[in-house]
C-alpha cells in the first residue's frame, strides 16, 4: 500500500486535478484567445463537455496546434474522472477510493478516443522536435502528453507500473527542458514535484530511488512549485493548485486556504474548490466559516447556481452536519442530516447521515427517533457497512 501511495502522490501532485491551465497572458497567436482560452476557462469550472466541443472546433481548422490537442485530451480524461468522483484530493490519500477496484469498466470506445487524442498530441510535438530538436515548447507539451497518460493509467485503469513509466517520461522531458533554459518556469512544476515527493520518502526508499537515478530535495521541490505558481505561463494555475495541496500536506493550512480561496473566486462554478475551502476551515477549527461555506454550496444548489446543480448534495449536507455537531448545535446538525436522509438514490452519504442523526438522537435520549433512522438504513442498504452497523444498533436497542 505504501508504494501505491507514493505513486499516487507523484501523479496527483505532479499532474493536477483541474487540467493544464492557461494563464491570461498565455495566448501567443492571434485569434486563439476567443476559442482556446475560453475552452480552458470552461475546464477550470468543470465544464468539460463545453471545453471539448470548443477545442474540437478549433482543431478542425488548426490540426497542428499541439497545445489544443493536449487540452482536448485533458478535457476528455477529466470529464470521465469527474463522473467517477476521482478529481478530489481526498480520494488519493491512504485507503482512498482511487486504490479500490473500479465498479465501472473503462469502455473500449473511451480508451480509443482518449489514446487517439494523446497520439495526435504526441505526434504534433514529435514532428516539431524532428524539425527543430531544441523546440522548447514542443518539449514541454510532449512531457504534458506523458503526464496525461500517467493520470489515465493510474486513476482509471489502476495500472501503476505503466503510470509510473509515463510519469518518468514526463519528468525526463521537463528536466531536459530546464537544462536548456532554466527560465522556462512551467517545467518547474513536474520537476519540483519529483524533488518534493522523492525528498519526502523514508531514507531506505530514497536509497532505492537513487539507484534508479531519482533524487529529490523536499524544500527545493516546494520552492520550485511555488516558482511555477507565481511566474508560470501555461502551468501557473496547475502549480497554484499543487502548491495548495503541498501546503495541506505540510499542515500549512492558512497558506493553503488562501490559495484555495483565490482559485474559488477566480472559478466560481467549480464547487470542488469551495469544498476544499470548507475542509480547510474545518482543519483550522473555524467551524462557523466551514458551516457557512457548506451552507452556501447547498443554497447555490437549491437556486440553480451555475456549476452547483450536480454537487454531491448528500456528502455536502453530511459534512455540514458534522461541523454543526462540532459547534454543539444539534438542531442545525439534525436538520442537515434529515435533508440528506430524504434524498433519493443510494449514495453512501445518505446512509451516513441517517446514522449520524441516530447518534445525535441517542445522545439526546431520543431512542424512538434514533430507532427510526437505524431502521431506514437497515432496510435500504442491508448488505452495506452502514446497514450492518444499523442492525447492530437496533439489536442493542432491543436488548436494553
Amino acid at each position: 500500500m505504501y508504494g501505491r501511495f507514493i505513486i499516487a502522490r507523484v501523479l496527483l501532485l505532479g499532474f493536477g486535478l483541474l487540467g493544464h491551465s492557461l494563464s491570461q497572458e498565455a495566448v501567443p497567436q492571434a485569434g486563439q484567445e476567443d476559442v482556446v482560452a475560453t475552452a480552458i476557462e470552461h475546464m477550470r469550472n468543470l465544464e468539460y463537455a463545453d471545453s471539448e466541443q470548443q477545442l474540437r472546433q478549433w482543431l478542425d481548422t488548426h490540426p497542428t496546434d499541439v497545445r489544443a490537442w493536449n487540452y482536448l485530451a485533458t478535457a476528455t480524461l477529466y470529464q470521465e474522472m469527474f463522473k467517477r468522483g476521482v478529481l478530489e484530493s481526498r480520494v488519493y490519500g491512504y485507503g482512498g477510493d482511487v486504490f479500490k477496484p473500479s465498479k465501472v469498466a473503462i469502455t473500449p470506445e473511451f480508451q480509443q478516443e482518449l489514446l487517439g487524442i494523446l497520439d495526435q498530441a504526441q505526434n504534433a510535438a514529435e514532428e516539431r522536435l524532428q524539425a527543430e530538436e531544441l523546440d522548447q515548447e514542443a518539449m514541454y507539451w510532449a512531457g504534458v502528453s506523458h503526464g496525461t497518460r500517467a493520470t489515465y493509467h493510474f486513476a482509471l485503469r489502476k495500472e501503476y507500473m505503466p503510470a509510473l513509466h509515463e510519469a518518468r517520461e514526463a519528468y525526463g522531458y521537463h528536466s531536459e527542458l530546464l537544462k536548456l533554459d532554466p527560465q522556462h518556469v512551467d517545467a518547474y512544476l513536474i520537476v519540483g514535484m519529483n524533488n518534493y515527493v522523492v525528498g519526502s520518502l523514508p531514507w531506505y526508499i530514497k536509497v532505492l530511488a537513487a539507484l534508479t537515478g531519482r533524487h529529490g530535495n523536499r524544500a527545493e521541490g516546494l520552492q520550485q512549485v511555488k516558482r511555477a505558481a507565481e511566474a508560470g505561463h501555461y502551468a501557473r494555475e496547475d502549480a497554484r493548485l499543487m502548491l495548495a495541496i503541498l501546503y495541506q500536506r505540510e499542515k500549512r493550512y492558512v497558506e493553503a486556504l488562501a490559495l484555495y480561496q483565490e482559485m474559488a473566486h477566480s472559478y466560481p462554478r467549480n464547487y470542488l474548490l469551495q469544498y476544499e475551502v470548507a475542509t480547510l476551515f474545518g482543519l483550522l477549527n473555524d467551524c462557523h466559516s466551514a458551516a457557512s461555506t457548506y451552507d452556501s454550496m447547498v443554497a447555490k444548489h437549491r437556486t440553480g447556481g451555475p456549476g452547483y446543480k450536480e454537487i454531491p448534495l448528500a456528502r455536502v449536507l453530511y459534512q455540514a452536519g458534522q461541523v454543526y455537531e462540532r459547534l454543539q448545535d444539534n438542531d442545525q446538525a439534525l436538520a442537515r442530516y434529515a435533508e440528506a436522509g430524504l434524498l433519493p438514490g443510494s449514495d453512501r452519504y445518505i446512509y451516513l447521515s441517517e446514522l449520524a442523526a441516530a447518534d445525535v438522537q441517542m445522545r439526546l435520549q431520543h431512542r424512538d427517533q434514533a430507532r427510526v433512522h437505524y431502521q431506514r438504513v437497515a432496510a435500504a442498504a442491508p448488505d452495506s457497512e452502514e446497514g450492518k452497523s444499523a442492525r447492530r444498533a437496533l439489536a442493542k436497542l432491543a436488548a436494553d
